[in-house]
């Protein structure tokens, strides 16, 4: 694709008028939607969690600990809001961990290092006092030499770091029908994700950093890194951008590429910005011909450039007018057909 320039910058403008107008008609019927895992979480031997396994109820932070670092395989459905203290719980591989109802999930930080084969579903997470460990300080949730993570239909809220980052070659995550967002417009540290987390990490994060972003939608005072790529080749499609207060959505870091497609920008000044320094290999960021941008004449956009790889999985893609609808009425907690009830 060619590079931005002041004539590409009148041809947005003209676009978000049209996409304004779009929006304002009445929205076409779209297809149900489909809650099985798609995206590179599918791929390569799958994910399939505790499936097949037993059963666990948690309702203690206490409970979660030990049984989110069992060795064994394990269907964990959690009650309520667990706060897990000052210390970091790491989760086990081979994990299902779903919440129970629309109020279950954790207050402080869950850790995935060195693991495989996780699924978490159905949860809150949440870090306002910035505990935890090492890079992860302050996280919802951190990846580390992670891979096959299926996130699905979870809520991130105030964190003092990230929200949720994947790093240290993770590799094969899903991230889909989730809803990230801030409430403390203080807290000058809103931010979502990480993909990749230094530039000094390509000898560990280059061919790894797989990671499919679908149906989620990016809400109230998310500031910035939804997500912020280095090195990995990451696919977003309908996802739905709506955050108050923000400066960019996508930041392109050293060599990382995205293929975007068929989104929803709603008010966003700048959904994508290049975040290389300078003498570094820029990333590269691909879109569709189906977004929507609703923003007014003052949009920000960096440039595009095409990527060199395809997803190597099925999907369908629902139209950009429809996305806001979709992920509104079905991203988050509560949103899907979770068990127990």
């Amino acid at each position: 694709m060619k590079k931005t320039n002041s004539a590409s910058i009148t041809l947005y403008a003209a676009l978000a008028l049209a996409a304004t107008s779009i929006h304002a008609q009445p929205t076409r019927s779209a297809p149900a939607p489909d809650f099985k895992l798609v995206g590179y979480a599918s791929i390569d031997g799958g994910t399939t969690g505790g499936q097949g396994f037993r059963t666990n109820t948690v309702t203690t932070a206490d409970e979660f600990r030990a049984a989110a670092g069992s060795t064994e395989p394990l269907n964990i459905f959690v009650t309520g809001t667990l706060d897990l203290g000052s210390g970091t719980v790491k989760v086990a591989a081979n994990k299902t961990i779903i919440g129970v109802g629309s109020d279950a999930g954790f207050v402080g930080h869950v850790f995935l290092e060195d693991v495989s084969n996780i699924i978490l579903r159905n949860l809150s997470f949440a870090n306002p006092r910035g505990v935890g460990q090492g890079m992860g300080r302050g996280d919802g949730v951190t990846a580390n030499a992670a891979h096959h993570v299926w996130v699905d239909h979870c809520n991130f809220g105030e964190c003092a770091d990230g929200q949720f980052d994947i790093t240290h070659g993770s590799d094969f995550f899903t991230v889909s029908w989730c809803k990230f967002s801030y409430t403390n417009a203080a807290n000058g540290h809103r931010l979502s994700m990480l993909i990749g987390n230094k530039d000094t990490l390509g000898d560990e994060d280059s061919g790894k950093l797989h990671v499919t972003l679908h149906h989620n939608w990016i809400g109230d005072l998310v500031q910035d890194r939804a997500p912020r790529v280095r090195f990995g080749q990451v696919h977003i499609f309908n996802n739905y951008y709506a955050a108050t207060s923000n400066n960019t959505c996508i930041g392109l870091g050293i060599l990382s590429q995205v293929l975007l497609e068929s989104s929803y920008f709603d008010g966003i000044k700048r959904p994508w910005k290049s975040r290389s320094e300078p003498g570094q290999t820029e990333g590269r960021l691909q879109t569709n011909n189906d977004m929507i941008y609703t923003f007014g004449p003052k949009i920000q956009m960096g440039k595009t450039a095409p990527v060199d790889f395809k997803p190597a999985y099925a999907y369908r893609l629902d139209p950009a007018r429809a996305v806001n609808d979709i992920v509104i009425n079905n991203a988050g907690v509560g949103k899907g057909p979770f068990g127990p009830k």
